[in-house]
């Protein structure tokens, strides 16, 4: 709920013949902001500047055609700290702007406003005509053409550069799919028929892969594979050119997830019952061997690594030593729920996870079919309700407006902009959820 909207400094710039007025705005969770929110200043190519904001919040640039309305949302950005900046979206520079802050920190009116700070959900890539696992459903024709009209086989993960472009870790064609601005759908990697053409380096559509079910991306676009069925971490340079990383010795049984480190000194998947990890002095090292069916993993912003296991209905913080905590699940399917502690709610086959820049973190259920929100008091709330009956709904509408969206979902991530990626359903779906307020 907006508590208050306190308006703060304004800047006004003339650039070009236009008059660019800057509004400053604060909404608060039911805490005020320990300064005042205010722009600082406004560069003449539309980046700005402030200080005040939450702490643990998101800021969301607003623009009308005068200073009494209607405002609309434009672009919406988390902070981690009083100062930060943003730059105006392009088109809206003869316009008036504000800035509004919202304080998503750990108590329920921060959730509240966490979920108004998010909009309308989407299919992003994705027909869904066919939903039998081992089935290629990939046909030339997609190649190019809108990612919505290309059915996907199987899709394990999505996760987008920071321009914007998803990739999707399409297991049964056996390729890597990239989804453009533009809503159109490439192939990156891969040749869409399983096999080993070798390390390379060579154009990454020259080489096979074999049941890729797990991905990292870098913001530059620079894409890492786990090549489950040639038992190979792979990386997909920028300009297109495809090595092999590393080859694991003993094979990769049932690969899922895959996290690298920017400067390639660090990997983690996992590999049947275990968590691994690689380095290139090293070589690689089981960290766990006791997981039940591990689903995903990550680093959070603390450089802990987390795992979900969704066998065991749990999300663990696995330490160097091998040894694990659970940080969310009972063990079961029921128990606990909105409003409870993480620990004390049943996560029917936890499967994906991803932390948010502002603090919490999102647990996709397999089984369960919804995505929660755990806050960093390790409180759990319900994010997008589903039903585990091949539900896909909602497109074009509020993703917390009444019924199921989602269902079977396989992972959740966050890109640079803050927008929520989904891989969804058995029959294949990329969903997003955007960054910005809905507006009907």
């Amino acid at each position: 709920m907006r508590i208050t909207c306190q308006t703060g400094s304004g800047s006004v710039i003339r650039r070009a013949g236009r008059l660019l007025a800057i509004l400053a705005a604060a909404i608060a969770a039911g805490t005020a902001a320990t300064e005042d929110f205010r722009i600082l200043s406004v560069t003449r190519d539309g980046v700005l500047s402030w200080s005040g904001a939450f702490p643990s919040g998101v800021c969301t640039i607003e623009a009308a055609p005068a200073p009494t309305g209607p405002w609309l949302p434009q672009a919406s950005y988390f902070t981690t700290a009083s100062g930060g900046r943003a730059q105006l979206p392009p088109g809206t520079v003869n316009r008036f702007h504000r800035l509004v802050a919202a304080d998503v920190s750990p108590t329920p009116q921060g959730f509240e406003n966490l979920t108004r700070a998010y909009g309308r959900i989407r299919t992003v890539a994705g027909l869904g005509q066919f939903g039998r696992d081992g089935l290629n459903n990939w046909l030339p024709e997609y190649e190019g053409g809108p990612a919505t009209n290309a059915n996907l086989s199987r899709p394990h993960f999505a996760m987008a550069d920071a321009a914007g472009n998803i990739y999707i870790a399409d297991k049964d064609s056996h390729s890597i799919l990239q989804v453009t601005l533009d809503g159109m759908i490439h192939t990156v990697a891969g040749t869409h028929q399983p096999g080993d053409d070798g390390d390379g380096p060579a154009p990454a559509t020259s080489l096979s892969l074999s049941y890729p079910n797990g991905e990292w991306v870098k913001p530059d676009g620079t894409v890492y594979i786990l090549d489950t069925g040639n038992s190979k971490i792979r990386k997909l340079d920028t300009n297109g050119i495809m090595t092999t990383l590393a080859t694991v010795p003993a094979g990769i049984t049932v690969g899922r997830g895959l996290w690298v480190n920017d400067n390639e000194t660090l990997a983690y998947f996992i590999s049947g019952t275990a968590v691994r990890r690689w380095t290139p002095a090293g070589g690689f090292k089981t960290l766990n061997d006791n997981f039940k069916e591990p689903g995903n993993l990550v680093v959070d912003p603390a450089g802990r690594l987390i795992v979900t296991d969704r066998g065991a209905h749990r999300v663990y913080h696995v330490k160097q030593d091998g040894s694990r905590d659970p940080i969310a699940g009972n063990g079961g399917t029921t128990g606990g729920g909105d409003g409870f502690p993480a620990l004390d709610t049943g996560l029917y086959g936890v499967r994906g996870v991803w932390f948010l820049p502002a603090g919490g973190y999102l647990l996709a259920t397999h089984q369960g079919s919804q995505i929660w929100y755990v806050d960093a008091a390790g409180i759990i709330h319900l994010f997008v309700d589903g039903a585990p009956t091949d539900v896909h709904d909602g497109d074009g509408g509020y993703f917390r407006a009444e019924g199921p969206k989602i269902s079977e979902v396989r992972s959740v991530s966050v890109d640079p902009r803050g927008n929520v990626l989904i891989t969804e359903n058995d029959f294949g779906y990329i969903r997003q959820i955007d960054l910005l307020p809905f507006q009907p």
